[in-house]
């Protein structure tokens, strides 16, 4: 019975059945209909669109071309005019003082020359202008393409004899037995650039427009900038040669007399470019036009295409409107999915304090245990286990926090002072491992001038390179992968700091990429290449890769060619960093026992008994005087009671929070000086920078780390710590070593395995590493201290601990 009541429908769910038909029906007919008509309206816009821009382009096209029709008509006739005076007699002669007067008075009936000139073979000169010359113009070029029997117009030069910017129409003297024969001579006519000049200068397409002309080596013959004409003291720079890589690209084409019209940048703003090359000379000429210019008179097909968004926007409200129940649902459900997705959010920004609260107490449990001097060997190897696999843990953690960071974007960069040499040889060492592994080459090209030390995320830039890097070598089979690193310092004011702009290069000579593959390299998930070698990732290297480059002020530019290899490119700008060595050295290795002058007192805040545990059993006994309060308001009373040296305070507590203790602190006359330090397991940036405007002179992650804690209580304090005398220090004093003792020194292997270690170590192969420690021990047991000590670190899963190891005895070993 019950089964029979819970299936039957009442009279009012079939009717709201029936109207959600209904309803389903009206938005199917009303949003197909607004789709299509939408559709062909769009497209109908772009084709019409399309065709009036190429109309308005070819009209600009037309408008250079134009002009090269009057240049080259020019050139041509008085190319005819020269070519013609070279055959008279009185020019074959070669007879300067007969062909004197005869060339003047052409030079006069003409009008268009500035001087003729006859040149015999040995570049010696005579012209209309200076007569006889003691100058020699063999080098011109000219000059050698006429000797070879070619008629020539030359680019435009600075006159030997006369110091003006000329052009040379230059033809060969042949003898009059006729051309089968070699030239006896040259006989050219110049002319000045000013015709040129005016030509290229009528070119304009509206307001701001503007022609320029190059010669066949990419300097300008005609330019409104006069920075890039040619004056006699100093030649026209290349535009094939200068940074502005838009500018560079159009020179190409027109040195390669190619013809068309682009859109790109240039001075800043969007114009479009029209080029067109000479016949008759090496030359071409570009009209540059704003692009509002010639894209203003699309304004009447713009206007449509607004007017049917408006009807299409329109319709699609009348569909709204007549879908007026639904879409309330649709409210109320999206209501509910963003409580959802906040309940998420607040979830993730609770899970890193939730977390590490325990981790905390795990964690610092061990390290007090580690630091006791009564626990047994075996318990001390169990409380070492606990520690690795907690850090394993908060490692994991991170990876966690980190990818939800990514989604909400709030990826955060951490740089700090590096050695920039070492950092990349380190990578080059890497990479030549594996191209050794794959019987490739691999070159390592570092710039001389690149700077000792920058201040950088070093782990964001090392998994850039060895991103790029590994994939060129992954997609490399023969041939060889090249590493190439450039440094430019940038232009600082004085006391700034400098900054330099590197430049990375990563060419293979492998597989390539194909022209319609390259635009989806850097999409998440996507893979391209052959599907053997898919398989060796997850397609979210490069995504990953390009987004650390653009956060960190770059990006990255790759060019490829299927069967030849690629190149992947990027810029940074990293300031320098002086005193990189300072800021690089780690924390002491020796255990600290205590601390100079008199006791200080610490206050510890916290409302987790294990954090304040944590802190207490750290410091007391290295002779601190430890109070502990449970939330702000307590610390707060024991602040002005106690007046302690330092307050360590956490965020979340009940009562008043971190926050609010610390601005009643610095508003309590007696104690508003007393140095604080946030401690939260908080990982966001915004929480550090709010601590720290809020009052705080530091901030300490949580779970908190002994070294790190040591070392902001001595920089606020100004401690000097009491070390433990290590066995090795009290064996140099007593100037005597045991047998058992010398037993315990490490012996490490030789250079080539160190090296193999540090690769597997700076791509986390723990397990590799535990392989090759397994193996030294079974080889030669003068390695057993060595592999113990190398299994301990690896252990811990933290790769920079295992590369500081191993680094020390590497630099012994050289």
């Amino acid at each position: 019975m019950k089964l029979l009541i819970g299936s039957s429908s009442s009279p009012s769910e079939c009717y709201n059945n029936k109207n959600y038909l209904q309803n389903l029906l009206i938005r199917f007919i009303l949003g197909g209909t607004t789709i299509i008509v939408s559709i062909s309206a769009y497209c109908t816009y772009l084709a019409a669109r399309n065709m009036a821009l190429a109309d308005l382009k070819q009209s600009a096209f037309q408008e250079v071309q134009r002009g090269v029709n009057e240049i080259e008509e020019w050139l041509h006739v008085r190319k005819v005019e020269v070519e013609t005076l070279a055959n008279t007699s009185t020019v074959r002669s070669l007879n300067w003082s007969v062909a004197e007067p005869y060339l003047r008075a052409e030079v006069k009936r003409i009008d268009e020359f500035f001087f003729f000139q006859i040149t015999i073979l040995n570049g010696s000169f005579s012209n209309t202008q200076v007569g006889r010359s003691n100058k020699n113009v063999k080098d011109r070029d000219y000059f050698q393409k006429a000797l070879a029997g070619q008629s020539n117009i030359s680019d435009p030069f600075i006159s030997r004899s006369t110091g003006i910017p000329l052009i040379a129409i230059a033809t060969p003297i042949w003898p009059n037995s006729g051309t089968n024969s070699s030239p006896i001579g040259v006989f050219h006519g110049s002319v000045k650039v000013d015709r040129i000049t005016k030509v290229v200068n009528s070119l304009r397409y509206g307001k701001k427009s503007y022609a320029f002309a190059l010669n066949s080596q990419g300097q300008a013959i005609v330019h409104p900038d006069t920075a890039l004409m040619s004056t006699v003291e100093k030649p026209a720079p290349s535009l094939l040669k200068i940074a502005d890589r838009n500018l560079n690209a159009i020179a190409q084409q027109m040195v390669h007399k190619q013809q068309g019209i682009e859109l790109m940048e240039i001075d800043g703003t969007k114009k479009y470019v029209a080029y067109v090359p000479l016949k008759e000379a090496n030359w071409s000429l570009a009209l540059v036009i704003p692009r509002q210019n010639i894209e203003s008179r699309l304004q009447f097909l713009d206007a449509i295409a607004l007017i049917v968004g408006g009807l299409t926007v329109t319709m699609i409200t009348v569909l709204w409107q007549v879908q007026a129940f639904e879409q309330t649902q649709l409210k109320k459900s999206k209501a509910a999915a963003d409580t959802a997705n906040r309940a998420k959010s607040e979830f993730l920004a609770n899970m890193s304090h939730e977390l590490r609260t325990p981790l905390n107490g795990i964690l610092g449990c061990a390290q007090i245990l580690l630091r006791s001097k009564g626990l047994p060997e075996r318990e001390q190897y169990h409380v070492n286990i606990i520690e690795q696999c907690g850090s394993h843990l908060l490692t994991l953690i991170n990876d966690i926090l980190d990818l939800s960071k990514i989604e909400a974007s709030k990826l955060e960069l951490h740089p700090h002072d590096a050695h920039f040499p070492s950092f990349l040889q380190g990578i080059a060492e890497i990479c030549q491992i594996r191209a050794e592994q794959k019987d490739i080459l691999f070159v390592y090209e570092p710039a001389d001038d690149l700077p000792t030390g920058v201040h950088v995320d070093v782990k964001r830039l090392r998994q850039v390179l060895l991103n790029l890097l590994g994939n060129a070598i992954k997609f490399t089979d023969e041939g060889q992968v090249t590493f190439k690193i450039e440094a430019i310092a940038l232009p600082s004011c004085e006391g700034q700091t400098q900054k330099y702009c590197i430049r990375c290069w990563i060419a293979d000579t492998g597989i390539g990429i194909a022209a319609a593959e390259l635009s989806k390299i850097f999409l998440p998930f996507e893979q391209v290449g052959e599907k053997k070698r898919q398989t060796e990732g997850t397609g979210l290297g490069l995504a990953i890769t390009r987004q650390l480059v653009q956060m960190m002020g770059g990006d990255i530019h790759v060019k490829s060619q299927v069967g030849q290899g690629s190149t992947f490119w990027f810029e940074l700008e990293i300031p320098e960093a002086s005193e990189w060595v300072q800021s690089a050295m780690a924390a002491s290795a020796r255990q600290i026992i205590g601390f100079e002058d008199s006791p200080r007192t610490i206050l510890m805040v916290d409302d987790r008994w294990e954090n304040r545990t944590v802190i207490t059993n750290l410091l007391q006994p290295l002779g601190f005087n430890v109070a502990e309060a449970t939330n702000g308001q307590e610390g707060l009373a024991k602040a002005i009671a106690l007046k302690p040296d330092l307050v360590i305070t956490d965020l979340l507590m009940p009562e008043m929070d971190g926050f609010e203790l610390i601005q009643r602190l610095r508003r309590t006359p007696d104690i508003q000086d007393i140095k604080i330090i946030v401690s939260s397991a908080s990982v966001f940036e915004t929480d550090r920078n709010r601590s720290l405007q809020a009052g705080g002179n530091d901030f300490l992650s949580k779970p908190v780390q002994a070294d790190e804690l040591l070392q902001q209580l001595e920089r606020h304090l100004g401690l000097i710590w009491i070390h433990k005398q290590s066995e090795s220090d009290k064996q140099i004093t007593n100037n005597s070593a045991t047998t058992d003792s010398q037993s315990d020194l490490l012996i490490f292997p030789a250079a080539e395995v160190l090296q193999e270690l540090i690769a597997l170590a700076n791509i986390g192969n723990f397990n590799a590493i535990f392989k090759w420690a397994d193996r030294l021990e079974a080889t030669d047991p003068t390695f057993a201290t060595f592999a113990n000590q190398l299994r301990q670190l690896a252990r811990q899963f933290d790769e920079d601990v295992i590369l500081s190891f191993l680094n020390q005895y590497e630099v012994e070993t050289v």
